[in-house]
């Protein structure tokens, strides 16, 4: 039997610790806006689930209620290691959240698990698509 009663350094991105002291949390999901008005990106790291997808959907619909002259809404999921049901609801949730203020979602990058995931139950298959090199 395993116990782990101790704290873990966690890392939101490469190179930028949280604070040592911190609990491990059953699911750590780091969300980074770059609010740029023609073109604003959304990346996510870590694990979208039902306990996380609170912060993706806080992120773009703060993006949606912003008088933004973009008409697309970049959603970079490169950095998710885990995603389930509940996260690719919340994906589809905020696309169609964007949708009602003119606004498309670009996937972009997902890993794929993510993408395999959509294929086997269907839900938002229709927002992958090839995306542009955006770096």
């Amino acid at each position: 039997m395993t116990v782990r009663d101790r704290y873990d350094l966690e890392f939101t991105a490469p190179g930028e610790p949280v604070s040592p002291g911190v609990p491990e949390l059953a699911s750590v999901l780091d969300v980074r806006i770059r609010f740029i008005p023609n073109l604003p990106t959304v990346r996510l790291a870590g694990e979208l689930d039902l306990d996380s997808l609170h912060l993706l959907t806080d992120a773009l619909d703060a993006i949606a209620a912003t008088a933004c002259p973009a008409d697309l809404v970049v959603l970079d999921l490169a950095g998710v290691r885990f995603c389930d049901v509940a996260g690719l609801r919340a994906i589809e949730a905020c696309a169609s959240t964007l949708a009602a203020a003119g606004k498309q979602l670009l996937l972009y990058h997902p890993p794929h698990p993510v993408t395999r995931l959509m294929e086997i139950t269907g839900v938002a298959r229709h927002l992958v698509r090839p995306a542009p090199d955006l770096r």
